[in-house]
């Protein structure tokens, strides 16, 4: 097709300023039900079977959702572990930000000048 021509300068254009999602494309009603069957151990291929007997299917969902529940909650144990780890010791105190007047520590230098001015209100009223 020629560059020239109209339908090619409309597509063109539309490509250019479209404006795309972000994230993962959207799924298909038929991916997202095979991503649950195999979060809670359902075979999805012989998933129809189950389904046949009421009883069955119902305590198959039950025990399913109760494994990825607990598979679920032990993941976000680890992961607030490991941040928890992540976050270390806080970081040195600097000797420097020391309160002349009471002797305690802070962590900066703006928070050393509002400690002395609590300081010098607190030692006033006790004079």
């Amino acid at each position: 097709m020629s560059s020239a021509r109209l339908p090619r300068q409309i597509l063109l254009g539309q490509i250019a300023f479209a404006r795309r999602n972000v994230g993962r494309p959207v799924l298909r009603f038929k991916d997202s039900a095979k991503c649950d069957m195999v979060a809670f151990n359902i075979d999805h291929n012989s998933w129809e079977d189950l389904a046949s007997n009421r009883n069955e299917w119902r305590k198959t969902i039950f025990m399913g959702c109760k494994t990825h529940d607990s598979a679920w909650f032990e993941d976000l144990a680890q992961k607030r572990a490991k941040r928890y780890n992540r976050k270390g010791a806080p970081p040195p105190i600097n000797p420097q930000h020391a309160c002349p007047k009471c002797g305690r520590m802070c962590r900066s230098r703006i928070g050393l000048f509002s400690h002395e001015r609590r300081c010098r209100i607190n030692n006033t009223d006790t004079v």
